[in-house]
Parts: structure tokens; sequence; C-alpha cells
């Protein structure tokens, strides 16, 4: 059958002799190609079940199955009389094309009792795993605590690791490092390895241990960096005579630093940590004509040097010495970890054989062991089982791991593999995917045509038959500048890069990609202190722009294809949905879109699968009264909220207590809900969850019900996935309602997608990043690129890396310290670098799912935010170090994109000059800088019109006087009884003294509902951060407020305390409160005989100094909080009010004078309630560092 392919394509079909990896590029037709090349087996008379055949999923490995027999019955058609063909059609039923754990799985059916594996062995769930490694845990450590007397390796584990209150953390520790290290070919070897680490000798110092020579490798190549970037800009200034003699100087000591540096760090740790600190001399300062831009880039590459190399010298802050002590001090705890995670391994191990049961990572590595012989190589076994297959082939190999590398690596011999992936798709890293075997065998290989005979080669697919011209002209743009070995673990060159494979489409503007930048800057300004609504989250900024520009698509009827774009072409890309989603779903709702979106949580919230588990929750156990009462508010039944009121008031007990006094009494309602559920009762005794899902859903008419709803059909197509997963979740070999129902709550707990039939068709898709590989849409919108990276594995109580090992911090107890370790930075670094890759591999994931348009979104900070600093240092490409620093796909994205010469919307406002565009910015782009403030109010929703007045009629004398009757005290009337000091101008500390305070002037009654803030999940508002910091002020012990150390050691006690919350001690800055203490106020304050602090005060006012329209005699409670006020030497009081203001110095006295009414109303309440005398009235203005008295 004659197919058209590319020349690269048809070698990577026809070539043989030698294993070969095939580096296929987004939408490059490496399924094809995988067809095609079994197709050629067969064509030479080979059987296609003596092809292995590994694919990623099951659905993946089924559509290869359905286009091999496809390809196969299209030879038929061809040569009907073919017997090798018909028999192949046959074939191909059977032939082994399927996941690595449905190998694994079927290998061990067959030889599974060379490992004493029990012939009748199943398949662990997840459910059931997570209750065996709870009680394995318990096991283990109750015996070491048991015997922790004789082993103070795990009690200074315990010491390190277990907190206050239980050993969580501890327990946490060593379930992760379980779960990771199952991606190693030999776990337990591993474990065993990785306590050699920690035997350190006298006399060894950092540079001899692999951490060590991890971070001065990394301080070699940045200084290398800078050295080149900072020799660079000396040269180019000899040619700018002013630039010259100003910077000139400051420039050659700084390179003269760096090289010295550069030698002293092949010396060893000691040498390097005396190049510390690098010197930045002041530069000159003649005036005169000179280059702007040349000055301007050059102080923002000066300024980040300096930055980045003021926290290289923070490592070398401690001495080689001090840091092996560190490391051999840490070294018994980290060796009793690696021994209890062995010994919980086993014991695992031994609960899962007990009921004849394996997990997935143990299909995987009893596999291995079976395959590979005591010297790592091929067992007899494997060379038995590899000759049943001519050729072992693997899709998607870069998301392989070390001990599928193994297997895949025994069952071949030598020459016949064929590997097919791309590793700028790897993206399942936390998978423990290892990207890393992929790019060894990338950079070993030759390419095909260098290659010996036997030698394993490499064929590159580079032509997309995917997507537009302008989709890959503008990912090969962003990935060109930012993708190297640094940051992505590959340079991304020609060789690469994406090419047209379409010669069909032609480049057409309307097709440009887009640059969509949300303008946060652009909203009002408002002061963080006036208690005033917070401003809306950025993501529903962001998701009401992307909504707008998707109505916008549909109206203007944008071409796909011969018709025009409906809503079921187009996806909005999100890196985690879950936060953000019902920003999404509600925004295109406003604009009437309809959308629908991937299972998951969003999936249990739904009210027709809520409905659905309440009932099963009831015929499981009726005596839960939530449950039961969502089933009987239901519209399944007719029992409206007053009639369950009056059924509560008249029963005692439980709900279901109160239905059975009910149906006692005669009432019919209730003994017909009674019957029925003990009917349905009786039928959840004999039947499996599936059946009594479906029998409860004829019995109910659930289907029907919900589908008369608005969008029927969604709910209809839930319950149908509800009803799935139940048959999916029987089919595994469990059984009872109460575990279903258990599973359906581990499902909802951890966000677990549930698939929902006919789920891709009901208008815009809602999908991450990951559940978007492999498919494709004509329309992608590309959204939150704004969104910071998750770091939370850098920040692990212990880090983890398969190279690497562990990494802990010092734990100190007896000072009650807790600091990093050369171990720990060097697990970061690498860990922080592997992050980084991984997301900038999702992002060319992201961006290459588009066939026709591809529209990026961003929030980003104009004037002095993020735009603003990267605009300052705008070059390309950029510098590989900045972008290795990144904190968010959007740097990625605007770096480059700044330099373009279409970029003018995005430096509006900005002072920065404008680099040249580069040589190759390709086609252009559609740029646009949309101001936050157009999103505030929801789009496409129309105010109605006001109704028409009618004429009035005549009306009595008599009636217009009733009628015009006013109140005599309406001046009263709209004065509050009570007033706080913050409504003078102040904090909103002082109305929480005062509860249900009215407002000066009372704003419309608002009703604005929020997701709750969890701990880490994101940054504290600027509101947040200044009551975090008023706490402090508030708890702080003002006797240790000498230095940075002290005060930074308080926090950490209000932390400890729980007087504040974590993330609230790191949202404060100890030199901001140390500037103060060592201000003169500061000093007068802890000098001071008596100090008060959070003094409150009520006290009754005349209500005309406030409110001069008041009548006499009238008054008013005056509520408020203190925040500092002191004795002062000649015996008057100071009183002294903190403020988080954001403020410019030429600010503070007009902002001072704002909270005059508040702080004379202090010093009021002092005189009254405390019978002192106020000298002065001061602020100090944390964001200045000054203090203003008024």
């Amino acid at each position: 059958m004659a197919i058209e392919l590319t020349r690269e394509q048809r070698a990577a079909v026809d070539n043989r002799g030698g294993n070969l990896l095939v580096s296929a590029a987004a939408g490059s037709g490496k399924t094809r190609v995988l067809v095609e090349r079994l197709m050629g087996w067969v064509e030479r008379g080979e059987d296609i079940d003596r092809f292995l055949v590994i694919t990623f999923t099951n659905a993946a490995a089924a559509e290869l199955r359905d286009r091999i027999s496809a390809g196969i019955h299209a030879r038929l058609a061809q040569k009907p009389g073919d017997r090798h063909l018909r028999r192949n059609a046959t074939l191909v039923y059977k032939a082994p094309i399927c996941t690595i754990d449905a190998f694994c799985l079927d290998f061990l059916r067959q030889w599974g009792h060379l490992a004493d594996l029990d012939p009748d062995f199943r398949l662990c769930d997840e459910a059931e795993g997570d209750e065996l490694r709870r009680q394995a845990l318990e096991e283990v450590l109750e015996g070491r605590y048991a015997g922790i007397e004789g082993d103070p390796a795990f009690a200074a584990l315990v010491d390190a690791l277990a907190g206050e209150r239980d050993d969580q953390t501890l327990e946490d520790v060593i379930l992760d490092i379980h779960r990771r290290v199952q991606a190693q070919a030999d776990p337990a070897g591993w474990l065993r390895m990785r306590k050699r680490d920690y035997l350190l000798p006298q006399g060894m110092g950092p540079e001899d241990t692999l951490w060590g020579r991890a971070l001065l490798a990394d301080a070699e190549e940045l200084t290398g960096y800078w050295l080149g970037a900072l020799s660079a800009l000396r040269d180019e200034i000899v040619f700018d005579p002013l630039l010259d003699k100003n910077y000139g100087p400051t420039l050659e000591d700084t390179i003269a630093g760096l090289e010295g540096l550069r030698d002293a760090l092949g010396e060893g740790w000691d040498g390097a940590a005396a190049c510390f600190p690098i010197p930045f001399p002041r530069p000159g300062l003649k005036r005169g004509e000179h280059d702007e831009a040349l000055k301007a880039r050059m102080t923002a590459q000066r300024d980040e040097c300096r930055k980045q190399l003021k926290k290289l010298g923070e490592r070398f802050d401690v001495g080689g010495d001090e840091a092996m002590e560190d490391l051999r001090a840490m070294g018994p705890a980290m060796e009793a970890l690696l021994d209890v995670t062995a010994e919980f391994d086993r014991a695992f191990t031994a609960l899962k054989r007990k009921r004849r049961l394996i997990d997935f990572a143990d299909g995987e590595h009893l596999t291995a062991a079976l395959l590979t012989g005591e010297d790592g190589g091929p067992s007899p076994l494997a060379a038995d089982v590899g000759k049943l297959y001519r050729e072992i082939m693997v899709d998607e190999y870069q998301d392989t791991n070390a001990v599928q590398n193994a297997i895949f690596g025994a069952l071949s011999s030598g020459d016949n593999l064929f590997l097919v992936g791309d590793v700028k798709q790897s993206i399942y890293r936390f998978r423990l995917a290892e990207p890393g075997i992929f790019l060894q065998k990338y950079e070993q290989y030759p390419r095909l045509e260098e290659a010996a005979p036997g030698q394993g080669r490499k064929i590159l697919l580079s032509d997309n038959f995917r997507s537009r011209p302008e989709v890959l002209n503008g990912v090969n743009f962003i990935f060109r500048n930012v993708m190297t070995r640094a940051v992505g673990e590959l340079d991304y060159t020609d060789a690469e890069a994406l090419r047209p494979g379409r010669a069909d489409l032609t480049p057409d503007p309307r097709y440009a990609v887009e640059l969509n930048c949300v303008d946060l800057s652009a909203l009002p300004d408002r002061s963080e202190e006036a208690g005033e609504e917070e401003q809306p989250d950025k993501d529903l900024l962001t998701a009401r722009a992307a909504a707008a520009r998707v109505r916008e698509l549909l109206a203007d009827r944008l071409p796909v294809g011969d018709r025009p774009v409906r809503p079921e072409d187009i996806v909005i890309l999100l890196r985690s949905p879950g936060p953000v989603l019902r920003y999404y779903a509600a925004a295109l709702d406003e604009q009437g879109v309809p959308w629908s979106a991937e299972g998951g949580q969003e999936f249990f919230g739904t009210t027709e699968i809520s409905v659905a588990i309440a009932l099963l929750q009831v015929l499981d156990n009726p005596r839960q009264d939530v449950a039961l009462l969502a089933a009987l508010r239901s519209p399944l039944f007719d029992f409206p909220p007053d009639r369950l009121a009056a059924l509560r008031t008249l029963g005692e007990g439980s709900v279901y207590d109160c239905l059975c006094a009910g149906a006692e009494r005669g009432e019919q309602d209730c003994a017909q809900f009674l019957a029925l559920l003990s009917e349905l009762r009786e039928l959840a005794a004999e039947e499996g969850s599936h059946r009594l899902l479906w029998r409860l859903y004829g019995r109910l008419d659930i289907p029907a019900v919900f589908a008369a709803l608005p969008d029927g059909e969604r709910r209809r197509a839930n319950l149908m996935a509800l009803y799935d997963e139940a048959a999916r979740f029987e089919s595994g070999g469990h059984r009872g309602l109460m575990a279903f129902l258990l599973h359906l709550s581990r499902m909802a707990e951890n966000g677990i997608p549930v698939p929902v039939p006919g789920g891709e068709g009901g208008g815009v898709r809602l999908l991450s990043i990951h559940r978007s590989k492999g498919l494709e849409f004509p329309v992608v919108l590309l959204c939150g690129l704004d969104r910071q990276f998750n770091e939370a594995d850098a920040k692990a109580p212990i880090l983890f890396h398969p190279e690497l090992g562990l990494g802990p911090k010092r734990v100190d107890r007896q000072r009650g310290l807790r600091y990093t370790t050369i171990a720990r930075d060097a697990l970061a670094l690498r860990l922080r670098r592997e992050l980084r890759s991984e997301e900038l591999r999702l992002l060319y994931v992201a961006m290459t799912r588009a066939e026709h348009k591809l529209i990026l979104f961003a929030a980003v900070n104009g004037r002095g935010g993020q735009l603003a600093g990267l605009a300052a240092q705008a070059q390309c490409p950029p510098p590989p170090r900045q972008m290795a620093s990144a904190r968010s796909m959007a740097e990625w994205v605007l770096a480059p994109a700044l330099c373009r010469g279409d970029s003018a919307p995005l430096w509006a406002g900005l002072d920065a000059p404008r680099p040249l565009p580069p040589a190759e910015e390709g086609l252009p782009w559609d740029i646009r800088l949309l101001s936050a403030g157009a999103f505030l109010a929801p789009g496409g929703l129309a105010g109605g019109e006001t109704a028409r007045a009618g004429e009035t009629a005549p009306i009595r004398p008599e009636l217009g006087e009733r009628l015009g009757w006013r109140y005599p005290h309406l001046a009263c009337a709209d004065i509050p009884s009570k007033l706080t000091a913050t409504q003078l101008k102040g904090r909103e500390k002082d109305s929480e003294a005062a509860e249900n305070a009215m407002e000066l002037s009372p704003a419309p009654p608002q009703t604005v509902l929020r997701r709750p803030v969890f701990q880490g999940e994101r940054p504290l508002t600027p509101t947040q951060r200044g009551t975090a910091l008023h706490m402090v002020m508030q708890y702080l012990n003002y006797d240790r407020t000498g230095s940075f150390a002290e005060i930074a050691d308080e926090i950490t006690r209000l932390v400890e305390g729980q007087y504040i919350t974590p993330q609230q001690g790191n949202a404060v800055n100890p030199a901001d409160i140390l500037a103060f203490f060592r201000s003169e106020l500061g000093l007068r304050l802890r000098r001071s005989p008596r100090v008060e602090r959070e003094f409150k005060f009520s006290l009754l006012c005349p209500a005309a100094d406030y409110y001069p329209e008041a009548p006499a005699g009238e008054e008013v409670l005056l509520q408020g909080v203190v925040d500092c006020w002191f004795v002062e030497e000649d015996g008057t009081a100071t009183v002294l009010d903190f403020k988080t203001d954001r403020v410019g110095l030429d600010q503070v006295e007009a902002r001072a004078e704002d909270y005059r009414p508040q702080l004379e109303a202090y010093s009021r309440a002092l005189s009254q309630a405390a019978g002192v005398t106020v000298g002065r009235r001061c602020l100090w203005f944390f964001s200045v560092g000054k203090a203003v008295e008024v």
C-alpha cells in the first residue's frame, strides 16, 4: 500500500541492523511510522505477534491495535488471497500490544513461580495498598520505638523528624522515600548504596563529597557565565567614552573578582569561600551624552549579577570543616532512615504476599529480577523469552524509568530495540519517569547516516503535520530562545525545531499567535489598611479575559478548515485546573458559552453525583444525617425544607428516627420513603455496587430526573460515569458497598478524575496540560501562564534525588535550631533545575496542541512590576541563567516576546529602552496589553431597562399629609450609635473591637463568595501581610529586638507557639522590625518604664465632635485598639501606631495627616480611660522605615 512518507519517516520505517531511537517531535506522525514499520515486517513474512509493542496507556494500546488491524485489512483489500495477511488479521488481536504493567502481569502469570509468587495472585488496588502501608509502617515503627534506648541512630532520626505531638512527619518521609525509590531497578540496593554517602572520615572536605562537587560545579558554571557576560559588556562600552569612564573600572574590579573565584573553585571549598564578597564598586557619576539602551542593559545585567553572586556567597558562608561536621552529625539519622525504609519495604511486601497481592511496582521489579542476573546482564530466562520477539518497540520512551529500561534491555538481543519518543514532551517526572534515559541515548547515538553496522543510531522527525505555520513558528521562536541544557536539559537547535509538513497551509494573519497580557497594575490602588474589599482574584480576571476572547472568536466565525469555529473546537489549557476551574466555568457562563471539564473534584461536587452518593451512603447506614438530608432534599423526593424542619421538631434522635416517628404517626410521605429504603437495603445486601447502582437508577428514574434539569445531558453523562466507575471497581475483584464508598471518597480527596462519556463534546473544553498530551485542538487558549512554580519537592523535610541521595537539614536540639546542609543545598539545586525543565516541557506540550490558532494569556504587573523588570533585561536570546531562575511560564514567554518588533503594546508606559528586534523573529504575533479593570465586572451580562413611570392621579389633602409625614429625629437616624477609630482612618483591628459597628457611609450590601485560602496555597495579600506584621509587633518580646537574629528567633517562637501561622511568619521581614527598634523612637520605647500594647477602649463622646449635624446632647460610642503607648522620661505618654501602607518618602507626611483624626481619638481615649497625659502622637511607616509625629 503506497503511503507518502517523508525521507526521515521512510528511514525510520525501513532501517534495520541496530537499535533505533526515533526522536519524534509533536505532530510528526510517530504512530503512523510505528504502524508502517510493523506493516513492513509483516510484508517481509514476519507474524505480528512476534513483536512486543509497549505503549504508555491502555487507550493508546487499543488505538494502536486498531490502526495496525486497519493497516492489515487495507493490504488484504489489495491482496485478498494472501494467506499470510489473513493469518495476521487474526493474530493482531493476540499480539502483545500493551502497557508495561500489563506485560509484567502477563509475564508473572507465566513465570512468577520462579520468584515464589502465588499463582493465584491479584492486583492490589489503591485503597487496599494504602491500608497495608499504614499497617506495615505501624508495625515497623512500634518495633523501633520499643528498642529506641538501644538504637541511638533511630533516636537521632526521631529527634530530626518527629513533631511536637506525633511522628506524622517521620511516617510521611518514609512513605515518600519508599515511593520514589520504586523507580530504581534495585530499590533495596539503592538504599544500601546511599548509606555509604554518610561515611565521611576526618580529613574529608566538601569538595570530596558528591554534594560539594555538585555545588562547586554550579558555582563554576555561574562564575563562567558572568565572566563572559561582563567581559562582553566591558568590551562593548569601550566605544562609549562616558560609559567607559563611569563603568569601566567597576566592571574590571568585578571581573577580577570573578577570575579569582574561578581559579579558587578548582582548589576547594574554603578557597572559594575566601573570594566572597565579589567587589561591585559604585560607578562614576560623570554626565554627558551616552547610549541609554546600552546603559540600561548594562545596569540590569550588573544588578542581576550582584544579586546572584550574593546568593552564591551565602552558600559559602559555612566553612568546609563546619559543613562536614553538619553532615557527620546527621549521618546516623540518615542511615537509620534508609534502614527503616528498607525494613518497611520488607514488611509491606510480606503483608501483600500474605494476601496474595502485588502492586504495579512489584510487577515491574519481579519481572526485572527474573530477567536480569546477578551481574546485571540478561538472565537465561531473559534470553529464552527474548527469542520470542523479533523486535521490541517502545512508544513514549521518554517517560520510562530505570526499572522499565532494565526490562527492555534484558529482553533485547542488543540490536532490536525500536524506541520512539520526544524528550521535549517528557512531563511525568512526578510519576517517577526519568527523561535522562532518553537523553543519554539521544546524545550517545550517532545520526543514522553516521552509524556503523550494529551500532545504535537515531533519527529525528521534525516535520509537523498537525499545526499551521503560525503555531509552529511561534513555538520555535519561544523555544529557540529559552530551551537549553540549563533549562530543559536539551539545546533547542534547528535539528529540534518544528518544520511545517503541510503544503496546503500558508500564513494568514487571522491565525497569528496571540499573547494577551492582563495588566494588573491598571487596577485602582487601594490602601491595604483601609479595610476595603480586596481586589478580585487575578485568575478570575484572566478567566474573564479568556472567555471574552472565546466569545469574539465565535462571533467572528474564525474558519477552521472549511467551516466556522464551534465551541467544541476550542480548549482552555491550565497547568492545574483544580484551584481555578470554577473561575473559567463562571466566566464562560457569563458569556453564554457552553463548556465541559475533565472529571475529578468538580465531578464529585455536582448535584447529581452528590445525590447518588448520598443515596448509597444511606443504603449503607441510614443513620447518617447529612447523607439522609441530602437525599430527602433532592429532586428525587418531596421533602421541602419546611417539612424536614417540622419532622425534626416533632421527633428526637437522628433524622432517621424522626422519619420513623412520622411513619408511626401515619404520615404517608415518611412511610413511603421508609418502605422504599427497606426494599433498597435488602437489594444492597445481595447485589454488587454497579448492579445496585443500576437498579437504583431504574427504581427512582434518577438519570431521567436529572436529565430534565438544565444541562441535563452532562448530568446524565456524569451518572453513567459513576456507574462505569462502579463496574471498573468490581472488575478488580473488590466487593461491598462500603468498600466502593471508601474508594469514591479517596478519589474525591485526591482529585482523581473520573472519565465521563461524551465529556469532550459539550462545548469549550477545560483541560489540564497533562490531560491534553496526545490530543490536538483547532484552537488552544493557554491560560494561567503567570502561575508560580510549585517547589514543594525542594522544601520537603528530607530531600530525595536518585543520583544525589538524601538531603537533610542539620538539627541542633540543644539550641533549638534547624539549618541547611551542603547535601540539602545540592539536592535543592538539582531538584529546582529539574522542576523548571519539566515545566518548560509542559509549556512545549501545551503550545503544540494547537492546530490552527494559539492564544496565550498571562496576568502581569506593568509599570514597576514584573513586566518592567523583564523589560530592563530584555535581550534575545535571554541569558540561560535568567531563564533558569524564572518563577513562572510567563517569564519564558515574555522575555523573548519583549524583544519582538510587534511587542510595542507591552512597552506602553515602561521607561526602559526597547532592544533591537531579533534577526529571526518569524511570522507576526498579535500582542495585546489588556487592562484588568475591564474585567472587574462579569462580562456579557446586560442590565435591564428601568420601567417607565406612569402618570400620577391627584390625591386628597389629608392623605397627602399622612403620606408626607417625616420622622422628626431624622438627622439622628443616620448617625451610628457606635464609631470605630478605624473609620476615622486606620486599620481593621479597631473594627474587631466593636461588633456590629456601623460605617460612616454605609455601602450597599454585597455578597462576595471567596474560596478559602489554605496555608501554602498562594501568597498572602498585602492586607494579610500587614496583619501578620501587626501580630508580630503585638506579641514580640521587646527585650529581644537588638539584632536581626534575635528578632528572627522571636518570630520563630511565635510560629512554634501558634501565635501566628508559618505563612505569616515567613511574610514578616525581621529587618523591617529591626529598623524600627534602632530608630530614635524605637530606642525610647525600649527604655520606657511602662509599655502597653493593644490597648482596647470604649467611651462615650459627643456625637457632634464627629458628626456636625448631630443635635446637642447626642452621644456616640467610640471604640478602638491602640497599637502601643509608652511613658516617656518626662512622664507624658506617647501614642504609637504602626502602619504598613505602601507609600514613598515623598508621600509619608500627607499620609500621616490622613491618620491624624485616628490618633487624636486614641489620645482622647487614653486621657479619659487611662488617665494619662499624651505628649506625642507618632506613626511608624514600615515601608520606608520612618517615624512621623502628628
